[in-house]
């Protein structure tokens, strides 16, 4: 996790290749499908999340802490 946004409702994220996506790694920002997501992670967190695209956004849809 690069960056928190909480006012924009919106994560900057480091990631591996996403398959469903069709997307190499890279680091990039997604929207959050439920802001209050963003209260569990803070930057600097490893994360394991789900990403879709929603109404043409790409969209966090679930996240966890990774340990």
């Amino acid at each position: 996790m690069r960056k928190v946004d909480k006012s924009a409702g919106k994560v900057t994220i480091k990631h591996g290749p996403l398959a469903n996506l069709d997307m190499p790694s890279m680091t990039m920002v997604f929207r959050v499908k439920d802001p209050a997501m963003l209260d569990q992670v803070k930057e600097g967190d490893k994360i394991k999340f789900s990403a879709d695209k929603i109404d043409g956004a790409l969209t966090v849809t679930e996240m966890q802490i990774s340990k």
